[in-house]
């Protein structure tokens, strides 16, 4: 934490960030780093990522679960995203000098460039550099405003949190590709990640837009 500055710098971001750990931001950047080679393409190497404890899915597939232990599942889904988030946001903000936890967009765009797309060389091609920064801005504003048409410019632990919790929902389809809804099993898949990672990259209000929003509204208890 000494490479962020002032005291009064640190004390502002410890408190905005203060259950993160600073090793778990950096195995979650490392492992979303390698979920894909490049947008919507899984990396074959790359491995599941779990969100929550061994014990939280032997929980969840228990048969005739009671009331107690669905709101035991629920709540220890909710306080592991949010571990998973402000410690992420940490790593993110170390790497990129932010002193407050919450990142602006030219702190966003640096960290994108260096470490999503950086293996792209695409600092070496001034027309595809002009396209990542478009998708990078796609991504920011989704994140920043989680999902919503309007909001801040500044992705802090709650926007954060949605996106953690909306990598972990899956959608759910019957036999003809019927959507029927959105199920949570704990892991992020590289497969559903790459699918996740393409919808954010891009402007549209598409299906990952839809998982913010629900996202959101679910950690702050707003459904």
């Amino acid at each position: 934490m000494q490479n962020f500055g002032q005291n009064v710098q640190r004390t502002s971001i410890l408190q905005e960030l203060s259950d993160a750990n600073a090793e778990m931001g950096e195995a979650v950047a490392l492992f979303f780093n390698d979920m894909v080679v490049q947008s919507g393409i899984t990396n074959p190497e790359a491995e599941p990522f779990d969100v929550v404890p061994e014990s939280w899915k032997k929980l969840a597939v228990k048969p005739d679960k009671t009331p107690a232990e669905i709101q035991e599942l629920d709540e220890t889904f909710k306080q592991e995203v949010k571990f998973l988030a402000e410690s992420y946001l940490l790593y993110m903000a170390k790497e990129t000098q932010n002193t407050t936890g919450k990142l602006d967009y030219a702190q966003y765009e640096a960290y994108m460039l260096k470490y999503r797309f950086g293996h792209y060389n695409s600092m070496n091609k001034p027309e595809y550099l002009k396209v990542v920064k478009e998708q990078i801005k796609n991504a920011f504003n989704k994140i920043a405003k989680h999902g919503e048409a309007t909001g801040d410019e500044l992705i802090d632990k709650h926007d954060m949190a949605a996106f953690i919790y909306a990598l972990s929902t899956k959608s759910r389809r019957d036999e003809s590709g019927k959507f029927l809804g959105f199920d949570i099993d704990g892991t992020i898949s590289p497969e559903e990640y790459a699918i996740c990672d393409n919808q954010l990259l891009s402007a549209d209000d598409n299906l990952f837009s839809v998982k913010l929003r629900i996202a959101y509204k679910t950690l702050n208890n707003k459904l």
